[in-house]
């Protein structure tokens, strides 16, 4: 028998529904379910110390993550004695989190705990300049400690591992990490997916609109700015068109927000959405048009299946770990070329044809990759 503790102190402080979050959700959601001998923890900075998480609790927070209310944590000796064996998976963004992982995962080690970990992406490391100063100060040390005591690392792709092996051997505490690589799900669960949803009337006049998506933080690397300009060109020829950013506001992108609140078709055919519950980016993904995804570099880059989960047409740059998880299903933009961009989209809207033809394609042979097939890899390696 196997304890699985997981620290989701980030998730809750942050209340937010993609990326990592969505990883953390669909893991939690389903191994709550199954594993009586699951530990879900919140870190109470003012008692330095864990409370444990009912599944009661655990599942009512994933199904509200927004506005949930924890009504009773117990506080919990983690490092009380048993005869299983015990797994810290540290799964969420715990970098950022109070209790450094540089002495915890030391204490782990001492009381016969196995540390497993997931890492989304280096890019704090590769890329420091997209980045919070703070998360880039916390992430190298948190990094470090992975390097040093860690037992197993999953990735989710493999250009994700292909850095970190890069980033490790330059490491004083190079030591040998069995590691895996288990790609992410597309089909994220929406509790109410067959019941009659009661949309904002924004989105539901929205939904009947032919528009470009782009989900995703708004923030310098995801590129939103080369869609805008792109968009303004296609706006010329094409006055029905709608471009759509789903995503929360990040960091450095003050010149970016003020791009979008002072366009003339702010509101009208330029929309920015910040809170999009499951069932309604799910709609979203269903009613889009054609889905871009530009970031400069990625770990993974999950709305692209999500999008293609979908049977979207879906342009996407051509970097990092992109082609991996788009395969040949997606359209590449070299180099974030603009260029390139312009003559893709303006290509499907003059060709009906080609247009039918792509999305045919798509769904004909796109292989849904699940949030079930997820869990259960990962568990292989858990149990």
């Amino acid at each position: 028998m196997t304890e699985i503790y997981v620290d989701i102190t980030q998730y809750i402080n942050n209340r937010l529904n993609t990326g990592i979050q969505r990883v953390v959700k669909e893991y939690l959601y389903r191994e709550t379910k199954q594993n009586p001998l699951l530990v879900v923890l919140f870190y109470d900075t003012t008692k330095k110390d864990f409370v444990k998480i009912s599944k009661e609790e655990l599942l009512a927070f994933l199904e509200n993550v927004s506005f949930y209310k924890f009504k009773n944590m117990v506080a919990i000796d983690i490092f009380q004695k048993s005869k299983n064996k015990k797994i810290f998976f540290d799964i969420d963004s715990v970098w950022n989190s109070a209790l450094k992982r540089e002495g915890f995962y030391k204490k782990l080690k001492q009381n016969s705990f196995y540390i497993y970990n997931f890492i989304y992406d280096l890019i704090p490391i590769l890329f420091p300049h997209f980045m919070y100063k703070t998360t880039t100060d916390n992430f190298r040390p948190y990094i470090e400690a992975i390097f040093q005591y860690s037992d197993f690392v999953f990735f989710d792709s493999y250009s994700a591992r292909d850095d970190f092996t890069n980033i490790q051997k330059k490491s004083p505490f190079f030591k040998p990490i069995k590691k895996e690589v288990i790609y992410l799900g597309s089909d994220f669960c929406t509790q109410k997916k067959d019941t009659k949803l009661l949309l904002p009337p924004r989105y539901t006049t929205l939904l009947s609109k032919k528009y470009i998506l782009f989900v995703g933080t708004l923030e310098p690397r995801k590129n939103q700015n080369l869609l805008i300009d792109v968009f303004d060109e296609l706006y010329k020829k094409n006055q029905d068109l709608h471009l759509v950013f789903i995503g929360k506001i990040g960091w450095n992108v003050e010149t970016l927000l003020k791009k979008i609140d002072t366009h003339p078709q702010k509101d009208k055919n330029i929309h920015h959405l910040i809170d999009v519950d499951d069932e309604s980016l799910y709609l979203f993904y269903q009613n889009a048009y054609i889905v871009t995804y530009l970031s400069h570099y990625e770990g993974y880059g999950l709305p692209i299946i999500e999008s293609l989960q979908h049977g979207n047409i879906t342009l996407v740059s051509k970097n990092s770990s992109m082609p991996e998880v788009g395969k040949k299903f997606v359209d590449y933009i070299e180099n974030n070329s603009k260029k390139q961009l312009l003559f893709l989209l303006s290509n499907y809207l003059k060709n009906p044809k080609l247009y039918d033809t792509k999305k045919q394609y798509i769904k004909k042979y796109f292989k849904t990759s699940t949030w079930c097939s997820f869990h259960h890899k990962i568990n292989d390696y858990l149990i």
